[in-house]
């Protein structure tokens, strides 16, 4: 399930690039406000989030040096339970104005609008473009002990993580193993680095558009859920440029 969020800027500062925690912690406040409860397990849970979403998606944009300035923009939020996206868009109601620290100054925001998407159905195939990057990691021996390395799409062991990432998440979610959980990367276009900050880290993760083929329901799962990790931190957000849909 998945809606669109449009907002007004109604701060005259232009918003700093690295946004993304921000409007990850903003959305996880809206959703105590709906549904505590839900909040609260969320938090608390050590295993997957089951929600992700966009990047902002600029409406208008006003050229500055140094960061975004806008009037209005949308972002999406998308999840395969719908009760996420339900209490998220009742918590945004409730609230419409909401904030974005920005430098020492706060960005102000007014939500216009929220409008739940139609579902779509896959068929086997399917062209994904990420509205937000896509993180993926691995460990690799350095010196005589295990180190943390973000992945690129140049790497072949990108690939291997985004699958077993999928799947394992389905798996946490519907309480079973998906049945034959075939899937290939066909393609990948458009490639694009990107470093993130999240909290006082930095993430390396990566805008790509990328043709698959896999099982309808794994491409599904893909659309509502997000691609790779720290989807509820606002990774791995898809759009369909192209497919086979029901």
């Amino acid at each position: 399930m998945r809606c669109r969020v449009s907002v007004r800027k109604i701060s005259p500062y232009p918003l700093h690039y690295d946004y993304q925690y921000g409007l990850a912690s903003m959305l996880y406040l809206k959703l105590a406000t709906s549904n505590v409860e839900l909040a609260d397990k969320t938090h608390k849970k050590n295993g997957f989030k089951f929600y992700t979403f966009s990047n902002l998606i600029l409406d208008d944009r006003i050229p500055v040096k140094d960061g975004l300035n806008f009037s209005k923009a949308h972002f999406f939020l998308s999840s395969p339970d719908p009760e996420f996206i339900r209490s998220f868009a009742e918590g945004l109601l409730f609230e419409p104005e909401f904030f974005l620290a920005n430098n020492g100054n706060r960005i102000n925001f007014l939500i216009e609008r929220i409008e739940v998407l139609p579902v779509i159905r896959f068929l086997d195939t399917c062209t994904f473009r990420t509205l937000s990057p896509i993180y993926l990691k691995t460990l690799r021996k350095q010196d005589e002990r295990l180190v943390e390395f973000d992945l690129y799409p140049k790497d072949s062991k990108f690939y291997e993580n985004l699958h077993k990432n999928l799947v394992a998440r389905y798996k946490e979610f519907y309480g079973s193993k998906i049945d034959k959980d075939f899937f290939e990367v066909m393609s990948v276009s458009s490639f694009k680095p990107k470093r993130v900050k999240i909290e006082n880290n930095y993430r390396r993760c990566s805008l790509i558009d990328l043709s698959l083929s896999a099982n309808p329901e794994l491409l599904q799962f893909a659309y509502d859920a997000g691609l790779g990790e720290k989807n509820a931190m606002g990774f791995g957000c898809v759009d369909i440029l192209q497919a086979n849909t029901k």
